[in-house]
């Protein structure tokens, strides 16, 4: 008799190759914009950890040895830190919520044999984006020091094992968890915490200041105050610490040692598949019953739930249809955390933003003001970034539902109306305070101030069309994760159309801006038809990204078969 685990696995190679063989259109484009994008990526990724080893190996006094080895070891404790936790919330999935888990679990196959197929599910899924970032830093790292062939087969073992260890952990973790805490709730807690850290790592990195030390002269007591801020955890039992230790001596021409590090990570990674192997016999199916009852529990009425619309809703000059899709959509958005929680990430951007102004190194006011005028242009990329997660998903989050909004007496055009009232008011104020405070900070005069003002409040309105409108033209009502909506077709359109925007609004604004600084700084007369023109440009540019793929949009909604 066939083995039952090779049976799951052959399921599993024909349902990829399937995948792969017959590929539509929209899967075609997809792939080759992901190709691209992914290929652009790597470049950037190896150029610039290369440039950064590079000018750390010149540093004085062994420092740059000590800071490359604080940064090998920082990347992979940050390695494997996202790796667990994404391991958390792929294994709760993929163990927990498939929808063939069903199907596996009545069929007469052994829980030994699903258990590795779904671990192996998991590494690939949890992993594979961490691997593409990882893997050219390290061969900067190697072909920088001129290191042999035989560390880069080295490598590629060693890195897949140190990555299998937080899967495996992460994996024992959520099985545990579902057994004795078999809540709703646990996805949602997963992603928020791992939100959190993300939002901590990004500012931390940032607040160092890395930029402090290209192109000045600094002291040698900042650069030892800089290598103690960087250290991390090197403790002897971190895989983490065992990677580093192989990497900086297979760079010695210590080769012995590296691989006796590899071989500590065999035996942990053997360490966990006994133990997961263990308790997945032990636990893991009852877990499952668990939370599928909890998942299919009868949902208790609560009085929140059931109370009459508040006050401030009824006190809104809309329609009654569109108040009432208003506070729905805002219920949703306050009871889910996995959306609210992106407002952490926001308010990160924000600070990170306004930190980035304040430490320009802008000398006088000439750069202040020539800074101001692409100010506006990265205000409209950070809108670009926040539109597609919130505004371009709003049409695909009501899911398979959809249907209820097709039986009640509503209007597709209020339904619109109605997601335009709820994002772009709180995209305005972003917007608006990024560009009054970098301009505050930038000490530009009334006229430029203005002018950026208008130009974002432009940029807001054509882009929340813009992305509304192919949102509601590509949506994607069946997903599974809500990052799945802004991956496809229409997320890729959306961001290409939305950065050619905002590069022709800053591109034609420069015009008027240029001929006002000619006039303040060298007593210039400008010519008015000149600047009444370019104005005019973005004015039409904006209608016509706004309303033109709205239009289309809503012609798609209403011609959608549900």
């Amino acid at each position: 008799m066939k083995n039952p685990l090779l049976i799951l696995l052959g399921m599993r190679w024909s349902i990829t190759k399937n995948i792969f063989s017959q590929p539509t259109k929209e899967k075609k484009f997809r792939w080759k914009m992901l190709f691209i994008l992914g290929a652009v990526f790597i470049s950037l990724d190896y150029m610039f950890f290369y440039r950064i080893i590079g000018y750390l190996d010149t540093l004085p006094l062994q420092i740059g040895e000590e800071l490359i080895a604080q940064l090998i070891n920082v990347i992979f404790l940050t390695l494997m830190v996202m790796v667990l936790f994404s391991s958390l919330i792929v294994s709760l999935s993929i163990f927990y919520m498939g929808k063939d888990l069903e199907f596996l679990h009545a069929m007469p196959i052994s829980i030994r044999a699903v258990i590795p197929m779904r671990v192996l599910q998991t590494i690939i899924n949890s992993s594979w984006m961490v691997l593409l970032f990882s893997i050219p830093i390290f061969v900067a790292y190697g072909y920088y020091f001129k290191i042999p062939l035989g560390f880069y087969i080295f490598l590629l073992p060693s890195l897949t094992l140190f990555i299998i260890i937080p899967c495996l952990l992460g994996i024992i973790l959520v099985m545990v968890m579902m057994r004795y805490f078999p809540t709703k709730k646990t996805h949602q807690i997963f992603s928020f915490m791992g939100m959190i850290a993300m939002v901590g790592f990004v500012a931390y990195i940032r607040f160092l200041s890395p930029e402090k030390f290209f192109g000045k002269e600094v002291s040698d007591e900042m650069m030892i105050a800089f290598v103690e801020s960087l250290k991390a955890p090197d403790y002897f039992f971190l895989p983490s610490s065992w990677m580093m230790t192989a990497l900086v001596n297979w760079a010695d021409g210590d080769s012995s040692l590296a691989w006796t590090q590899m071989i500590y990570l065999v035996l942990l990674a053997v360490v966990l598949f006994g133990l997961l192997m263990w308790v997945s016999h032990k636990i893991y199916y009852e877990s499952w019953r668990l939370v599928q009852e909890v998942r299919f529990a009868p949902v208790k009425k609560s009085g929140f739930g059931n109370s009459s619309p508040s006050t401030f809703w009824e006190r809104l000059p809309l329609s009654s249809s569109t108040r009432a899709l208003l506070a729905k959509d805002f219920r949703i958005f306050v009871r889910d955390p996995e959306q609210w929680s992106q407002v952490l990430v926001l308010v990160a951007l924000v600070f990170v933003y306004i930190f980035n102004i304040m430490n320009l190194p802008l000398d006088n006011l000439v750069l202040k003001n020539i800074v101001s005028v692409f100010n506006v242009g990265l205000v409209g990329f950070v809108l670009s970034a926040l539109i597609l997660r919130f505004v371009f998903s709003a049409p695909s989050i009501e899911g398979r539902k959809i249907w209820t909004l097709y039986t009640a007496p509503l209007d597709m055009r209020n339904f619109l109306f109605g997601k335009i009232c709820m994002f772009l008011p709180p995209l305005l104020f972003v917007a608006e305070f990024l560009v009054i405070v970098s301009n505050n900070i930038l000490e530009v005069d009334s006229y430029v101030m203005g002018v950026s003002i208008i130009g974002v409040f432009l940029i807001t309105v054509g882009l929340v069309g813009l992305g509304l409108g192919l949102g509601a033209k590509y949506p994607v009502f069946d997903y599974e994760n809500i990052s799945d909506i802004s991956t496809g077709t229409g997320g890729v359109l959306f961001m290409i159309l939305s950065l050619s925007f905002v590069g022709l609004v800053v591109v034609i604004g420069a015009r008027p801006m240029y001929l006002h600084f000619t006039q303040r700084f060298l007593f210039k007369g400008i010519a008015e038809v000149d600047v009444m023109i370019c104005y005019g440009l973005i004015f039409i540019l904006t209608f016509l990204v706004t309303f033109i793929p709205l239009k289309q949009g809503l012609r798609s909604l209403r011609q959608m078969d549900v």
